[in-house]
C-alpha cells in the first residue's frame, strides 16, 4: 500500500498535511535514505522515513498495560492478541518474549524504540510478583530468596501473602525478565502453581479485570521514559 508523503508524515502526529508539505520543500524530509521535495510524492508504508534525520512511522505510538489471564499465549487458539483486537491499534508487539506461563501485567505498544528498551527499564524499578506453590512454603525458604545474590535479579521483599496461607508469598523485586524469577523459584522444589505480575513500578492491576487492558497513562509513560 503506498500513501501521499504529506500523509504518511501527518499520520505520525508530528504536523499537519500544509506543514507536512512545507517539510518537504525545503528539503527536510528523506526516504529510504534519499531527500525527496515533489509534493504529492507517494511512499510506500514500509518505506523508512525521516524528518529532520529522525524516522517517524505512519500512525501514533500507543502504549496498552493488559492483566494477562494464564491460558492465553503468544501464539495458538488462545492467542493474546485477541485480547487487545478492541484497541483498533496496529503494529502492537509485547514489549518482553517467553511469559506465556505468566499470568498478571504485561506492556505492548508499537513503539519499536520503546519495545528495544524495555528490557533496560526493568532493571531498574520494582515488580511485584504473587507467587503461589503447591505446598507451604518454610521459614528457610523465605530466608533462601531474602539472602539470594542473583546477577540477574536483587530481591527487595519477600513474606508470605497472609497469615493463613503459607504457599502464597509476595516477592518485589528487580530484574529484567521473569523468567530469572523462575529459575530461582524452581530451586525451592516446590511445584510452582502460578505467578502473577501484579505491579510493574507504580503501575497496578487495581481496577484492571483479568483479560482487559488498557492504555498507560501519560503519567506512567513519562515515568518509564525518564528512566
Amino acid at each position: 500500500m503506498v500513501i501521499r508523503l504529506n500523509k504518511y508524515i501527518s499520520n505520525s502526529g508530528l504536523c499537519t498535511r500544509r506543514e507536512a508539505d512545507a517539510y518537504i520543500v525545503d528539503g527536510r524530509v528523506k526516504v529510504d535514505k534519499k531527500i525527496v521535495k515533489t509534493l504529492g510524492y507517494k511512499v510506500s508504508l514500509n518505506a523508512e522515513v525521516r524528518v529532520d534525520n529522525k524516522i517517524i512511522v505512519p500512525y501514533l505510538y500507543s502504549y496498552i498495560l493488559l492483566n494477562k489471564p494464564i491460558d492465553f499465549k503468544l501464539k495458538g487458539e488462545n492467542n493474546i492478541y485477541n485480547l487487545l483486537s478492541s484497541s483498533k491499534i496496529d503494529n502492537l508487539s509485547i514489549t518482553e518474549k517467553n511469559i506465556d506461563d505468566l499470568k498478571g501485567l504485561v506492556v505492548f505498544s508499537n513503539d519499536i524504540e520503546f519495545n528495544k528498551n524495555f528490557r533496560t527499564f526493568l532493571t531498574k524499578i520494582n515488580q511485584l510478583f504473587h507467587v503461589k506453590f503447591k505446598n507451604p512454603i518454610s521459614l528457610k525458604n523465605l530466608h533462601f530468596l531474602r539472602k539470594n545474590k542473583s546477577k540477574n535479579l536483587k530481591i527487595t521483599s519477600v513474606d508470605f501473602v497472609n497469615n493463613t496461607s503459607k504457599n502464597e508469598i509476595g516477592l518485589e523485586l528487580i530484574t529484567d525478565h521473569y523468567l530469572n524469577v523462575i529459575g530461582l523459584l524452581k530451586s525451592l522444589k516446590n511445584e510452582i502453581i502460578s505467578i502473577d505480575r501484579v505491579l510493574i513500578d507504580n503501575i497496578s492491576k487495581k481496577k484492571l479485570s483479568r483479560g482487559k487492558w488498557r492504555f498507560l497513562s501519560y503519567k506512567e509513560l513519562s515515568n518509564f521514559k525518564s528512566i
